[in-house]
């Protein structure tokens, strides 16, 4: 499965995630949410989960959004997504909630 960032750890905690979220917000980049059900490495592209926040939203509305999507789709993996407005593209991902 690609985990892409972190991926050479244990799966993150809950205060783990929510201290990545809240880096993520301070550092200026566009959170996004996507999700995927059973992902493979050869899966590059998983599903947008509403769109990115624009509005530079509190690491507590990221969450709540990740709780969201995860109780609309329980089976799927969720990846949280940075964007970098002024490198135009996405510098960081990682998987918040595995299936189950």
């Amino acid at each position: 499965m690609p985990s892409e960032t972190f991926s050479y750890l244990p799966p993150l905690s809950a205060a783990d995630v929510r201290a990545q979220v809240q880096h993520l917000t301070e550092a200026g980049l566009i959170a996004g949410i996507e999700y995927a059900i059973e992902p493979s490495p050869r899966d590059s592209y998983w599903k947008l989960w509403k769109l990115p926040f624009v509005a530079r939203p509190s690491a507590d509305a990221v969450l709540a959004e990740i709780d969201q999507c995860a109780a609309a789709n329980p089976a799927a993996e969720i990846k949280l997504v940075g964007y970098d407005s002024v490198r135009q593209g996405q510098v960081v991902s990682f998987v918040v909630r595995h299936a189950g």
